[in-house]
């Protein structure tokens, strides 16, 4: 794999920077006369909506501050679509334009922030700047976006799902099953799927849909969901001026994908594969840049129980990093020249 070129890391670095210092989302200005007294209004875009925000009254000193704050991030906007187009060149990986729009209203609606956590590969194509290097499996695309709740707090009043994501496109509608009490997958038109997945319940509740009534939506518990999601870090989505979103930190992605792949039965063989690509990829590169890390992360879930340390093993075997199983190395005895050398130093 090759490594990202280090102008290129710093370009990500600096746009990640200057989305998480934004606190003002850009728009257009327009005033409005209504019963003779002049107000002004913030149009901004969210998505495929535009959503018209009240600033207040045209002369109110409040007012005319929040307007010219929205045009100065509106100049910054454009600045930052431009160092997103110049990763985007740099062969950085990119989302589709839907799954761009959806991370997009998300992100908008304040989900990141309260613990929504992207899994996947939509997650695995926001990796080659953190890591430093292009990772060839993050170029596959996809139909589908998973968003984990494990983590989620909701806020005192959360907006209806259904009614953010129609936002990145009007198509989208819930997919019901017999079963369900609240929708656990979102479907679009042209197939694109949104699944809401969390950890694995106990008792009775054990892998029943869980309920998230703030959302209006379940979630699909899943064995070892917990994992990933009890780290992660934030990352930049190259749609639009670039989407924050929170993704399980690398490392974790990695063993997750290890433990979930041996998860995988009969006409899943091509999930199979592609969860074992991006392993491979990640922990090829831990493994030259950061193996004490790889290695601690591989122990500590090796620990938890005999299915997670089957799981990791088998899957290491079959990517062919038997070396990384936990056995040390045995020890290289040093050759004749090495003790003449160290003698003759001495």
């Amino acid at each position: 794999m090759r490594p990202v070129p280090l102008n290129v890391m710093t370009l990500y670095a600096d746009l990640a920077q200057r989305l998480g210092l934004q606190d003002v989302r850009p728009g257009s200005i327009s005033t409005k006369t209504v019963d003779g007294k002049k107000y002004l209004y913030a149009v901004e875009r969210d998505g495929q909506a535009r959503i018209q925000r009240f600033l207040g009254p045209a002369g109110s000193d409040a007012a005319k501050e929040d307007a010219e704050r929205i045009r100065q991030a509106s100049v910054q906007a454009r600045e930052l679509r431009n160092t997103v187009t110049l990763l985007k060149n740099a062969r950085i990986p990119r989302p589709s334009a839907l799954l761009g729009r959806i991370l997009e209203v998300i992100a908008n609606a304040g989900l990141f922030q309260r613990g929504v956590t992207l899994v996947g590969t939509a997650a695995y194509q926001t990796y080659s700047c953190i890591v430093g290097s292009y990772l060839p499996a993050a170029t596959l695309t996809t139909n589908d976006v998973d968003l984990s709740l494990a983590e989620f707090v909701a806020a005192a009043e959360e907006e209806d799902i259904g009614a953010i994501l129609r936002r990145a496109d009007s198509t989208i509608k819930p997919h019901w099953f017999a079963e369900d009490k609240l929708p656990r997958v979102f479907k679009a038109q042209n197939g694109f799927t949104v699944d809401f997945l969390t950890r694995l319940g106990h008792g009775k509740q054990a892998g029943k849909p869980v309920l998230v009534k703030s959302l209006g939506c379940a979630a699909i518990p899943l064995s070892f969901q917990e994992y990933p999601v009890e780290e992660t870090i934030e990352a930049v989505a190259l749609h639009g001026t670039g989407v924050l979103v929170r993704v399980p930190t690398p490392i974790r992605f990695a063993v997750h994908k290890l433990i979930v792949a041996q998860r995988r039965r009969g006409t899943d063989t091509t999930k199979k594969q592609k969860d074992l690509m991006q392993a491979r990829e990640l922990i090829d590169v831990f493994l030259a840049t950061d193996d004490v890390a790889l290695q601690d992360a591989l122990d500590e879930a090796r620990s938890r129980g005999k299915a997670w340390k089957s799981a990791i093993n088998a899957s290491l075997e079959e990517i062919g990093r038997e070396a990384r199983q936990g056995v040390p190395p045995l020890p290289v005895a040093p050759t004749s020249r090495s003790r003449v050398g160290r003698r003759s130093k001495a």
